[in-house]
């Protein structure tokens, strides 16, 4: 018999709030740091090192398998990648539509 796994849903609609987030902030972001190779290599040093943290911050609940000990990840991290990528989201202005 099939069980209802939530913390399944919980990581990937968690990857999906930090995907939208990241391919917006790119958008608008990287054409600014394309300006010479220092700041080509600290853009994708900073993009590295923040995918690796959401993802692993968002495959813990796989991982774990326990509402509590998920619940414990959050109120150790005060959900605070789930909040910085929400207000990051709503609050980061659309990208400009490219010329044709």
């Amino acid at each position: 018999m099939a069980r209802l796994l939530p913390w399944y849903y919980g990581c990937f609609m968690s990857m999906t709030l930090f995907l939208f987030t990241s391919r917006k902030l790119r958008r608008v972001v990287r054409e600014k740091f394309q300006g010479s190779n220092s700041m080509k290599m600290f853009y994708d040093l900073l993009t590295t090192v923040c995918s690796l943290l959401l993802i692993n911050y968002a495959s813990m609940q796989l991982c774990f398998l326990s509402f509590e000990r998920n619940y414990e990840l959050y109120r150790y991290f005060y959900c605070l990648p789930h909040i910085v990528c929400l207000v990051l989201y709503i609050f980061c202005p659309a990208p400009k539509p490219k010329k044709q």
